[in-house]
């Protein structure tokens, strides 16, 4: 069975609930912008991904890969005017699409890049 891309459509609760069983945090609350923000980052995913196949038979972790972006996307919502998130110690700067994603899309094969 291949594993199917997040979405959040108001018309399927099976579907919100997925995201919800995945990222408790989710804005479950405003489903048309969760549904842009999985969107997003699956656009950004099919982007940065070497190559999908036709059969939609992708690996798995670009799914992960999506759910992890979504976060970021979302978390970048929320920064301070400082570009900011958190208070205190406990802060960070949120990035388009971090070294943690690319790399799940993208694993490294140790091969030293040669150009």
């Amino acid at each position: 069975m291949p594993t199917t891309w997040y979405v959040a459509k108001t018309d399927d609760p099976a579907t919100v609930q997925r995201v919800r069983a995945a990222w408790k945090d989710a804005p479950i609350e405003n489903l048309e912008l969760l549904d842009m923000i999985l969107d997003t980052a699956k656009a950004q995913v099919i982007a940065y991904a070497p190559e999908l196949p036709n059969d939609d038979n992708y690996p798995s972790r670009y799914v992960l890969a999506q759910l992890m972006q979504a976060r970021t996307l979302y978390q970048a919502g929320q920064v301070a005017s400082a570009g900011t998130i958190g208070e205190g110690e406990y802060v960070f700067t949120p990035r388009p699409m971090d070294k943690t994603v690319r790399t799940i899309i993208r694993p490294e094969d140790g091969k030293p890049d040669v150009g």
